[in-house]
């Protein structure tokens, strides 16, 4: 028996560690999240046993006598690791991104540090959902600890949206893929978000307060058979929501608990839950907005003035539960079960009287900036009586089966090759019970709209009225089979060109020669299929998926040595189908279309990335490329207003994206890591046999009606729009999350975070999707944080008296420094002449926040 820890420089438990013995291919172990590795060896015998991480590989030689227990103690890696959340922007990549400060801007929400760091997009702050590749948000599976996460299904506001389901503490590292991602997760379109919690090795906890809530958590081990977590958040965004140009009371209160409960039954038997409970109060009294809209020579005020309120509740519960039995190091057989429950009410009577006044441009007025004449008159009053309830029920299992290892042994090198079968079933059922109840009149200088021809009736701009009831079966598996090939020359020579200042200053240029203990190239394939059926539509599908990975021999000259440069080669493609949940098949008038089938689509995505060498830095940077194209059929066209995303419920578009991400991260300052990211896209769809009609004057001018002078039609065409821009298209995104420390006041630390993304299509609110080719004003938002390590000098020295004290870090936080209006929506309102306005809708003003966080 040998027992131990795997380590980093600085005592942090290291995972994933591969254990194995070129002597006995039957010895394969891989080291949990706590770095410990217990595994029974052959006695009477010489065993070379091989740790390898990253890499680096370390050997150590043994002989046992029967009943003997060798214990290692701690075995060091030459790695650093710090605390807090740990990215890797592909699920298969063995390169571990380097972590971030903990109480910093980009680490209080996953849905902000993904944004930041990696291929997903938002242009709202006010919601944790995201983008991705010219997706929607229901495009995107979320896992915590493989259990499957859903979210509210009513909320159409990033102010109803309330709290993310994962806590950012609790967080020891996240897998995320853009896209082409395995057969083993789910099937959605776009993304996949595979996040695992910390799991206690001792007693640990946090309490973080500022000015917009209260959020703690508790971690500890019992013994060595029981650990839990519990957190417990409560924000309160009214402070936030006034930022906002529609004032009035603002009361959104948002709290939740959950709760992480591992139980190791035997040595082999791992029994797990998770319980989550939310609730979201969004009380809001709206009393008046002003929104200045138009060109620099002719500007507009809006003026609305409002009565009534709206009072929607959103709560929901997750309750699963995990049996994982490790048979032996070959096999391994998980068993799940969950549901989700949720309960949903969205109630508001809103009467808006609005104004449209035209504005004095001319500097040189007395009344310049003021009204010069009202060209609308208008009142519009919104009304919903919506609720909704739905459980959605998963019982689940996955395993995995280690094939024997087979290794050749040369005199100059030796090949190891390893297989893994992967297999799963899931069953689910979903019931949805929604009964709404919406309507929108507008009223436009005395005359409703639109208009009743025979003047009997007042007819409303839109009316959603049913009662639904949706009872739904799934049935889905996967079958998964990965190869993996490493490739080890002994003593093998490198030459490498390498670029050093000497006492001078002066730059050199040499060629650096060294023989290496080893060299490892690598080479993966994984290539399986996904199948499923659907009880209400009858669909069945299955879904191939592969991809191919390649580890060269690359090395890199850092710190006077020449180290193995971590470089991968990738290529996957595959089938992703997703089958309609709910809102799929719900239709803009409130009824449901069961012949609905799944959006389906073919992904291809190359990438490369690579470690390098700059400035001297003690860690290396990192570079990372990707091109992609996704091509779509059976689309089911959507709109999006805020975050809700309604659909036409038709399999009636094809759609295509391609595009190409990047992105850079390290030290650009010392002990401090930055991301920088930048992203290219186009993304379009075609709404088959869709037309509309164009009309034209005596003089051949089309008639743009309650604009033009001559509206007597003459003639006329028919217009075939084809490829039209998607909701989503964006052709570019970038993003920066900067941190720094202080010189001679290292305590004293900054972070600065900026996200530009391109402007975002839209159009007038009549269900007609040629028309949204308008483009609104491109998002641009600048955040600055200032946070002030009290213990920093103490650990430094280490002097600190208090051990059971980790942090206490003070931080002021700055959202929208440049105080930018950002544009989220429009809302679309008529002068006296029928003329539509489309006035935008715009996000927060820059608004201060103060955050203390202690951590034991």
């Amino acid at each position: 028996m040998i027992e131990g820890r795997c380590v980093s420089k600085n005592g942090k438990p290291l995972e994933s560690v591969h254990i194995s013995s070129r002597a006995d291919t039957s010895l394969n172990f891989t080291t949990p999240s706590n770095g410990k590795f217990r595994m029974n060896v052959p006695s009477e015998q010489d065993i070379e046993l091989v740790f390898e991480y990253e890499e680096q590989t370390i050997s150590k030689s043994i002989h046992l006598t029967n009943g003997e227990t060798r214990k290692f103690g701690d075995l060091v890696f030459d790695v650093s690791v710090t605390d807090n959340i740990v990215i890797r922007t592909n699920e298969d990549s063995h390169i571990k991104l380097p972590k971030l400060k903990p109480g910093t801007i980009a680490t209080s929400d996953i849905g902000k540090t993904l944004v930041l760091t990696t291929v997903a997009t938002s242009n709202n702050e006010l919601t944790s959902n995201y983008t991705v590749r010219g997706g929607n948000y229901d495009e995107n599976l979320v896992y915590v600890n493989d259990f499957i996460v859903n979210r509210p299904f009513l909320t159409r506001s990033g102010q109803q949206e309330g709290l993310n389901f994962v806590y950012s503490s609790l967080v020891e590292s996240i897998k995320f893929s853009g896209g082409a991602f395995e057969s083993n997760y789910g099937d959605k379109l776009s993304s996949v978000l595979d996040i695992k919690y910390i799991r206690p090795d001792s007693l640990s906890g946090s309490l973080m307060a500022s000015m917009m809530g209260v959020e703690s958590y508790i971690a500890h081990k019992v013994n060595s058979r029981f650990d839990y977590l519990v957190g417990a958040r409560y924000r309160n965004n009214g402070y936030m929501l006034k930022a906002l140009p529609t004032k009035g009371g603002y009361n959104p209160v948002y709290w939740d608990v959950q709760s992480l409960i591992n139980v190791n039954l035997t040595e082999r038997l791992v029994w797990s839950t998770l319980i989550h409970y939310s609730s979201n109060q969004y009380r809001f009294a709206p009393e008046s907005e002003q929104t200045d809209f138009g060109t620099v020579n002719q500007t507009y005020r809006l003026n609305v003035y409002f009565e009534g309120q709206e009072r929607s509740s959103f709560n929901t519960m997750t309750a699963a539960t995990a049996l994982k039995y490790t048979v032996n190091s070959k096999l391994q057989l998980d068993f799940y079960a969950s549901a989700f429950n949720t309960n949903e009410q969205e109630y508001f009577d809103i009467l808006g009287q609005y104004y449209i006044n035209l504005l004095e441009k001319d500097p040189s007025k007395e009344n310049f900036g003021d009204s010069i004449a009202t060209v609308g008159v208008g009142s519009y009053f919104n009304h919903a009586r919506n609720h909704l309830k739905a459980t959605i029920y998963n019982i689940y299992h996955n395993g995995q089966f280690r094939f024997s290892e087979k290794e050749k042994d040369f005199t100059s090198h030796w090949t190891n090759q390893r297989s893994t079968l992967k297999w799963g079933v899931n069953y689910q059922i979903d019931r949805f019970d929604d009964v709404l109840s919406e309507w929108k009149m507008i009223d436009s200088a005395g005359y409703s709209i639109p208009q009743d021809p025979s003047g009997q009736e007042i007819l409303m701009q839109e009316v959603i009225k049913g009662k639904l009831n949706l009872h739904n079966q799934r049935l889905s598996g996967y079958l998964q089979y990965s190869f993996q090939k490493n490739d080890y020359i002994r003593q093998y020579p490198v030459n490498i060109k390498a670029t050093y200042k000497d006492s001078s200053g002066k730059k050199i240029r040499v060629l650096v020669q060294d023989t290496l203990p080893s060299s490892l190239r690598r080479f993966e394939f994984i290539a399986g299929t996904r199948a499923g059926y659907t009880e209400v539509n009858h669909e069945f599908y299955i879904t191939p998926r592969a991809g191919i990975y390649f580890y060269p021999r690359s090395f890199m000259f850092r710190n006077n040595k020449i180290y193995r440069r971590n470089t991968l080669f990738r290529l996957s493609t595959g089938l992703y189908y997703q089958p309609p949940f709910y809102r799929e098949f719900r239709t803009f008038d409130g009824n449901l279309n069961l012949n609905v089938q799944s959006q389906k689509s073919f992904h291809v995505v190359a990438g490369s990335e690579f470690t390098f060498n700059m400035w001297n830095r003690k860690v290396p940077f990192k570079f990372v490329a990707e091109a992609y194209y996704k091509y779509l059929w059976d689309v089911n066209p959507y709109e999006v207003d805020n975050v809700r995303t309604r659909y036409y419920a038709d399999n009636n578009a094809i759609a295509y994206a391609y595009g190409i991400d990047f992105n850079i991260n390290g030290e650009f300052l010392n002990d401090m890591h930055s991301f920088f990211k930048v992203g290219l896209m186009q993304t379009r769809e075609d709404i088959l046999n869709d037309s509309y009609k164009e009309y034209y004057n005596a003089s051949g001018e089309k008639i743009i009606f309650g604009h033009s002078e001559d509206q007597i039609v003459a003639d006329s065409a028919t217009i075939y729009p084809g490829f039209i821009p998607r909701p989503t298209d964006q052709w570019m995104n970038f993003a920066i999350m900067f941190q720094d420390n202080m010189p001679k006041v290292e305590a004293l630390s900054c972070q600065l975070t900026l996200m530009y993304n391109t402007r975002l299509p839209y159009g007038p609110p009549d269900h007609n999707r040629y028309a949204d080719t308008l483009r609104q004003k491109a998002y641009f938002r600048v955040d600055f944080g200032v946070a002030y390590d009290f213990l920093y000098n103490k650990r430094q020295k280490g002097t600190l008296k208090a051990k059971w004290i980790k942090d206490a870090i003070l931080s002021l936080e700055v959202y929208n420094l440049l105080g930018i209006n950002n544009v989220l929506s429009h809302q679309w309102v008529m002068d006296v002449n029928g003329r539509q306005y489309a006035v935008p809708n715009y996000l927060t003003q820059r608004r201060f926040n103060l955050k203390l966080l202690v951590k034991f």
